[in-house]
């Protein structure tokens, strides 16, 4: 009997390697659950949903007030409205190198898990960074104007339609593109028994484009597994990565909705706070009832990561650390004085390095006890579900200080310094187009390997790799074409470049623009 062609054994690789599913599935495919016989659980995963649902929706979305009441403005003193506008510049530049090494992070995690190694770097754990930094500087487009205004006539001007077909715009057709080229690669390499011919998997390519896979996503608990298609009868997209954007898309609904609530918090430190228990108690909640309760630990983690609603409040953070910033604030656990600005500006650099280190540390004592072989079946079972869900519960807040200690350090620190090269800048501005090109890419690689080659060899890994950074910058390009930048002309460390070139050089991944002021100094 003939074997497969390589194209079908690495798609088999892909989804087969992917962490979840080699490392958590128990051996059988878990049980739905049935309205009928499952009452008890079904109403518990219910509640459970929609108590999170309904609290973050409460907590990150409250009842309007109006900004121009009394009670929205006192307590602002001349210092603090001094302190304003000596703070109105945030240098952003250190942020979109951090960027690039999330993607690439994310990326490797990927390749590395589907390589000869099978090494799973829990890429995972930098999705909370997106969420963080897409509110973080979306809100310094907008909070920066709301907070100096004494009245609220530029929230009433607001205009939510230009500001959601913008992101429609910009996010939309590389979401389409990518997931379109991904089905037709799988249409022509894939050898496998009647994937494509498979109803779930008509109705999983409809809700892709929809862009509704994990809008209902939590419906899985009570759907079967369908063997032949996919492990789920609610799948991911058809271009797995591209979940973020279906994610992604809600917070940028209610973000126009939010932006009331950011002007009037006045505690922001404890808010933030509030909000990082409220996201990791409802987190870990969703995961441990689909681990020890349904014994479906897929549905409740990607519920608990990918269910928007369930991932408002990290995004939230990164609102109102925004406005901290903008407010002059720079930490939310600690803080710590200095005499003169150079030395503040080295000191921050110094925190940014450490809490970067911290990350790094922790992941990599995370990927090793992942790896080391244990003989319990059970502890086996359980201690990637336990390691990621505590990875992604629990990093958000040193994102949050990493973020606002980076964009006071200018270029102090060895942090700062490799985040602001010009490499790592190029790699933040692609930084989207890359993470949704970079799974496509192998299958296209695997369609002209010779088929007496292995599957996944490290020359395909590499050769992938730097077809995704090209393919990335080009999809970067293009979104570029499609959809320019407000201004076409900016100022890069003195020098002004032509329109089209410099807006190339500054150009945003979708994760974070929207129609930013023209100075990249200012909002990065």
């Amino acid at each position: 009997m003939d074997s497969p062609p390589p194209s079908s054994r690495v798609y088999e690789n892909i989804f087969q390697s992917l962490p979840i599913i080699q490392n958590a599935a128990p051996p059988s495919p878990p049980e739905p659950l049935s309205w009928q016989d499952d009452v008890g659980l079904s109403l518990c995963f219910v509640a459970i949903l929609t108590l999170t649902a309904v609290a973050n929706v409460f907590f990150c979305i409250p009842r309007r007030s109006d900004p121009a009441s009394p009670a929205a403005s006192e307590g602002v003193s001349e210092a603090q409205q001094g302190l304003r506008q000596k703070e109105g510049r945030v240098d952003t530049h250190a942020l979109t190198g951090l960027r690039g090494f999330a993607a690439l992070h994310v990326a490797l995690g990927h390749y590395c898990a589907i390589s000869p190694v099978h090494v799973d770097l829990i890429g995972g754990a930098s999705m909370s960074f997106f969420y963080l930094l897409s509110g973080f500087v979306m809100t310094l487009g907008y909070a920066k104007d709301l907070v100096a205004a004494d009245s609220s006539s530029n929230l009433a001007n607001f205009n939510k339609r230009r500001f959601w077909r913008n992101r429609f715009a910009r996010l939309f057709p590389m979401y389409m593109l990518t997931n379109i080229v991904y089905f037709l690669v799988l249409h022509f390499s894939w050898q496998g028994p009647g994937m494509l011919s498979s109803t779930n998997f008509d109705w999983n390519l409809a809700l892709t484009f929809l862009g509704l896979n994990m809008w209902i996503y939590p419906l899985d608990a009570w759907l079967p597994t369908d063997a032949v298609c996919c492990q789920h009868q609610v799948a991911l997209p058809s271009n797995f990565v591209t979940w973020t954007v279906q994610t992604m898309a809600v917070f940028y609904i209610v973000f126009p909705y939010m932006l009331p609530w950011l002007k009037a918090v006045k505690r922001r430190r404890l808010v933030i706070h509030m909000l990082f228990w409220l996201q990791a108690v409802t987190f870990l909640s969703i995961v441990s009832f689909g681990v020890f309760a349904l014994k479906n630990f897929n549905v409740g983690y990607w519920s608990a990561r990918a269910w928007p609603l369930s991932r408002i409040p990290v995004f939230a953070m990164g609102c109102l650390a925004a406005v901290e910033r903008i407010h002059g604030g720079g930490h939310v656990t600690c803080r710590f004085r200095t005499a003169d600005a150079g030395g503040e500006a080295r000191r921050w650099g110094w925190r940014a390095s450490v809490l970067g280190a911290c990350y790094v540390l922790i992941l990599t004592a995370g990927v090793v006890l992942n790896e080391v072989p244990v003989k319990s079946a059970t502890f086996a079972r359980l201690r990637d579900p336990v390691i990621r869900s505590l990875l992604e519960a629990l990093v958000p807040l040193l994102f949050i200080d990493l973020i606002l200690a980076l964009t006071h350090c200018g270029e102090s620190g060895i942090l700062a310094r490799v985040c602001r090269s010009k490499p790592m800048e190029w790699m933040g501005d692609i930084a989207m187009s890359f993470y949704m090109v970079h799974f496509s890419v192998i299958l296209i690689v695997s369609m002209f390997v010779p088929q007496h080659l292995q599957a996944v060899s490290w020359w395909m890994v590499v050769g992938s790799f730097a077809l995704a950074m090209l393919l990335g910058s080009l999809a970067a390009l293009m979104t570029l074409l499609c959809c320019p930048s407000p201004s076409s002309r900016h100022s890069l460390r003195g020098a002004v470049l032509p329109g089209k070139v410099c807006s190339l050089l500054h150009l945003h991944s979708s994760l974070c623009a929207y129609k930013l002021p023209s100075s990249r100094v200012l909002f990065g």
